[in-house]
């Protein structure tokens, strides 16, 4: 039983093979030219799917996943290599050809008017990141960082940092981007990361949390096309330009280190509220007309962004294993395994969808589930004073 309980009562490689075709994969390894020079060696096709199995079966062995793909092809059955020769075979492949694989496939799956999926007409994405535990190699410590602790010492696990762009009606992820949790001795956070998404989000509503409100980033997004409903901080776009009828107001968002206006600000639009008498939600919106998109119905997007950490459960809790960590001790096949995971991922997305499709439910969960925390939302867009 796969551990995504309840997907399916058999999931084998099939479930990936449906849309990783021979076809694909033939495509893809010809476009990164990767071919087969070395006579015997395990071939570049077989360890696309050998790679995406080590995804789909995260917790048997490397010799109990060959098994189950080896044993069915006559030319390897009698003789199945060890680990070194597929870890090789792996080394030859390398990250961009999966990265690519999960590129093919990768995209919004909802149908239009799907409940969650879209805001006036707009589909919504939520971009946020998450981190993969990788082993404690020496390759993988220089390259891929992780944490310190107060003497700067290494602290738990090197860490593939991942970011992706996720429709939040479906869970699917529509693009990602990854590093190390820092490369080059520099941090390589979230909102530089998530920069590099911004070109797959035209037309969309992207919804992101407070770490990622800032100049560079939202114009980015703009710049594609893209509209932001983003959290800010409390001490961002404080001084409004004008008071709007609703209680929001337009305001300046300066680059980092700027306190007043200058040269490079955004004008955006400030939505400030309260759920159930709680903390106070200072969204940020390039959607500037109260009319067109009232203050009040921005929450309900903004909320959806929660949908991307559900996506993230379904992979580091349900499909690699809760705590678990990365099988590559070097950071290109770390990469690569990351990859593998988030296309495994999207294949299993599908599969929910069409079930979800048959059964006429809501494939990111019940629509009593979805909305309650809005219904029971009590309301109060506070006007601003002029100072």
């Amino acid at each position: 039983m796969h551990p995504w309980v309840g997907l399916s009562d058999d999931v084998r490689l099939g479930v990936v093979s449906r849309w990783v075709t021979p076809e694909l994969v033939a495509g893809v390894l010809e476009r990164c030219g990767v071919r087969d020079k070395k006579p015997g060696a395990l071939p570049a096709g077989f360890m696309v799917y050998f790679t995406l199995a080590l995804a789909l079966f995260q917790q048997d062995s490397y010799d109990d996943v060959a098994e189950q793909l080896v044993g069915g092809i006559a030319e390897l059955s009698g003789s199945i290599p060890n680990k070194s020769s597929f870890t090789r075979a792996r080394g030859r492949l390398g990250p961009q050809v999966l990265e690519t694989i999960f590129r093919e496939l990768a995209g919004p799956l909802a149908p239009v008017g799907l409940e969650g999926s879209f805001h006036r007409g707009m589909r919504l994405a939520a971009v946020d990141g998450f981190v993969l535990d990788a082993p404690d190699a020496e390759a993988n410590r220089r390259r891929l960082g992780g944490m310190k602790d107060a003497r700067s010492q290494d602290a738990g696990f090197p860490r593939v940092r991942v970011v992706t762009s996720t429709e939040t009606g479906t869970h699917a992820q529509i693009d990602a981007a990854m590093g190390g949790a820092a490369m080059g001795g520099f941090c390589n956070g979230e909102p530089e990361t998530a920069i590099k998404l911004a070109p797959s989000a035209g037309g969309m509503l992207v919804v992101m949390d407070r770490a990622f409100a800032g100049v560079a980033l939202w114009r980015a997004y703009a710049d594609a096309g893209a509209h932001l409903l983003i959290r800010a901080k409390s001490c961002i776009a404080t001084r409004p330009i004008e008071h709007l009828g609703d209680g929001t107001y337009p305001a300046r968002m300066n680059p980092a280190g700027q306190k007043r206006a200058a040269p490079g600000h955004v004008v955006l639009r400030v939505v400030e509220y309260r759920v159930d008498g709680g903390e106070v939600i200072r969204p940020l919106t390039d959607l500037l007309d109260p009319g067109q998109y009232p203050a009040a119905e921005l929450a309900a997007p903004y909320r959806d962004r929660w949908e991307a950490e559900s996506s993230y459960r379904q992979v580091k809790t349900f499909q690699r294993g809760p705590q678990q960590v990365l099988r590559s001790a070097d950071p290109d096949l770390a990469f690569q395994e990351a990859w593998a995971h988030l296309a495994v991922h999207h294949c299993l997305i599908g599969i929910i969808m069409e079930q979800a499709d048959g059964g006429n439910i809501d494939p990111a969960g019940s629509p009593s589930s979805r909305c309650s925390s809005t219904c029971g939302a009590v309301w109060s867009v506070r006007p601003r004073p002029p100072r």
